[in-house]
């Protein structure tokens, strides 16, 4: 008898940020703020359970970039969950968590890439890209 031992690739992050969770979750969720610290991508949704969310944008100023997925959990100043689509038709499932206590809101972020061809690679690129991330988020919101 075999047993198959699968590899988990979920990037799990978090950081403190001296803001309310309002003020947090503005961040995340206007787009003229997104593109300060997300890659230089506008994020764009209707930001109801089940609708589109897009990450738009350009790399370098040079490279567009387009990311697109669908909300599947949402509770404002709370929780945002979204799948995004991979090259190769797999998805990466999003999970934005917010705590507030004390005067810190503390981001959660679990990005789960997915077992599809080309994980490693995916998950070594999310887990440098949500440090980024998450280091422009603090400061952008700790500046405002």
């Amino acid at each position: 008898m075999f047993q198959i031992i699968m590899k988990e690739y979920i990037v799990k992050k978090h950081i403190a940020i001296k803001a309310p969770a309002d003020a947090v979750w503005d961040a995340l969720t206007n787009p003229e703020k997104t593109k300060k610290y997300f890659f230089h991508c506008r994020v764009i949704s209707t930001w109801k359970a089940g609708s589109p969310i897009t990450f738009k944008g350009r790399l370098f100023w040079i490279i567009p970039i387009k990311m697109k997925g669908e909300i599947k959990k949402i509770e404002p100043g709370k929780l945002l969950q979204y799948t995004l689509s991979n090259k190769g038709g797999s998805t990466s499932t999003v999970t934005d968590e917010l705590q507030f206590a004390g005067g810190i809101t503390t981001v959660h972020i679990t990005d789960d890439v997915g077992q599809e061809e080309g994980v490693e690679k995916r998950y070594k690129r999310s887990v440098k890209g949500w440090d980024k991330i998450l280091k422009g988020l603090k400061e952008l919101v700790e500046g405002e």
